[in-house]
């Protein structure tokens, strides 16, 4: 009886001892795994070394801009935006593929109200180029709170309206022939101020936008 349960005893212990080195193993292979992965991410970073886009707002036109009188719950506002975003990619190896690019025309601060929307077709971006998107957002009969058309009047009245201007794309990155996952990238441009002169085009002040990728 005494040598059976050693015996139970030393099963019992090798069993464990093997569970204890296959865990070691799976350990060793994860930390092997995490070091390579750290390693392969350091290297692509030092071959492709990337830069963020710079997106600017080179040109905004307001055209037949024009807010119903203030009644309550029925101001509407009407305008055509054509806006010039300038996309500055200045990477050496990265190219940049956009699936779908939207705008939208803002206007107020904290909770805006949103004016206009357009959207600019489908492009691929070789690295080192920039790349000019000429897009038209159009305002129909939109309707804005009582505050909203007061402000838009004054602001017309004095003959120029600042407004915020939004990006949302989807992209990929392409390196080398290889595709990466779809991000979402974002760009926010305020504030852009739109003189309603015919001639204020020509004076108008460029406006650099901050950029987020998700």
């Amino acid at each position: 009886m005494p040598a059976a349960a050693a015996m139970r005893g030393d099963i019992t212990y090798s069993g464990r001892a093997r569970r204890v080195a296959v865990l070691r193993c799976l350990v060793a292979a994860l930390v092997v795994t995490i070091l390579l992965a750290g390693l392969a991410a350091l290297i692509f970073w030092l071959v492709v070394r990337p830069k963020p886009i710079d997106y600017t707002v080179t040109r905004a036109v307001a055209r037949h801009f024009n807010v119903t009188p203030p009644q309550p719950d029925d101001a509407t506002a009407n305008a055509t935006f054509y806006l010039t975003l300038a996309a500055n990619n200045p990477n050496r190896r990265v190219s940049i593929l956009y699936e779908w690019v939207e705008f939208r025309v803002l206007y107020g601060e904290g909770e805006a109200a949103q004016l206009a929307t357009g959207d600019a077709p489908a492009f691929a971006q070789p690295h080192r180029n920039e790349t000019r998107l000429d897009v038209r957002a159009v305002a129909r009969s939109v309707h804005v709170g009582e505050q909203t058309a007061r402000e838009l009047r004054h602001d017309l009245a004095a003959g120029q309206v600042g407004v915020d201007v939004r990006m949302h794309a989807r992209v990929q990155f392409k390196v080398a022939g290889v595709r990466s996952r779809r991000y979402d990238l974002q760009a926010f441009c305020s504030p852009v101020v739109i003189g309603l002169a015919p001639s204020s085009a020509r004076s108008f002040q460029s406006v650099p936008c901050d950029a987020a990728i998700s």
